[in-house]
């Protein structure tokens, strides 16, 4: 059953980006614990946007635009919103609102919709989508475009100009 499962849905991605999905998160998981901690590094939806660049590497959810632009902008919905409210409802709200503006400006990306539900949530910081969200976009795209570039067999990243 199992190879007819695998046959059917063949996904292979070489060693290396299981390395770089654990070095990632882990290094952001380390910044976390720091004293200092100005805000939250480590959330649910960086493993969902190392998961879209791997898996879905060609597809417009993928590219940096949308991840770097639509993530940090997403945060920031949720980080303005955070400054007076908070709670389920609110969070709601925010993911309605990411939901609306990020398709029509091009930067629809799933995961900014947690990004921006994240703060209404969780206590973060008015500087999360500045100090967590841009920083770990800008890594994770940055680095697996170097290495779709270096590292024999990793998906190619990002997708070309499209005419």
């Amino acid at each position: 059953m199992r190879e007819a499962f695998l046959q059917r849905y063949p996904f292979r991605l070489p060693w290396q980006t299981y390395v770089w999905f654990g070095v990632i998160l882990g290094l952001f998981a380390l910044i976390d614990q720091q004293p200092w901690h100005l805000t939250a590094f480590l959330v649910p939806p960086f493993g969902a946007t190392l998961t879209l660049i791997v898996a879905l590497p060609q597809q417009t959810v993928s590219q940096p635009g949308p991840i770097i632009l639509g993530g940090t902008l997403s945060a920031a919905v949720g980080s303005l919103l955070g400054l007076w409210f908070h709670g389920p409802l609110i969070a709601a709200l925010a993911g309605i609102i990411v939901f609306l503006i990020l398709p029509p400006l091009g930067l629809f990306f799933p995961p900014g919709i947690a990004f921006a539900i994240f703060p209404l949530l969780v206590k973060t910081t008015p500087w999360f989508p500045v100090l967590s969200v841009f920083p770990f976009t800008v890594v994770a795209c940055g680095s697996a475009s170097f290495l779709s570039q270096h590292v024999k067999d990793w998906p190619s990243y990002p997708r070309g100009p499209s005419l």
